[in-house]
């Protein structure tokens, strides 16, 4: 699916993944995805865990201000990773179904079905 071939929609979670897609393809000057994009999967990969320790310390934060810094950091995790998604051309159409299929799983039995996979 390109990114023309996705239309954007309401939902901020659409709408920011479409932009991360059509900077992954133009590339702009001067644009901080672009630069995440340029420095590859290991660069994000390392942006992402940046931003995860952040969200981490965020939570063990006490009172309203600790949950505002959390929603902060967590909101960060979600752009670096989603430029990550996004950077490998998956939308957020495909993160719906995946989750859809997972509903209704414990996520025990999931890993016991994956783990089972592995040995056959």
């Amino acid at each position: 699916m390109s990114v023309v071939d996705h239309m954007p929609e309401s939902d901020i979670f659409d709408r920011l993944m479409d932009q991360i897609h059509r900077r992954a393809l133009s590339m702009p000057e001067g644009s901080y995805t672009t630069k995440l994009i340029g420095g590859g999967p290991a660069k994000m990969g390392a942006k992402i865990l940046e931003e995860v320790l952040e969200t981490t310390l965020a939570a063990n934060e006490p009172g309203d201000d600790g949950r505002a810094h959390l929603l902060y950091e967590a909101c960060d995790v979600i752009y670096h990773l989603w430029v990550l998604l996004g950077s490998k051309g998956i939308h957020v159409s495909e993160l719906r179904a995946e989750l859809t299929r997972r509903e209704g799983l414990s996520g025990l039995e999931e890993k016991k079905r994956r783990n089972q996979e592995k040995t056959e």
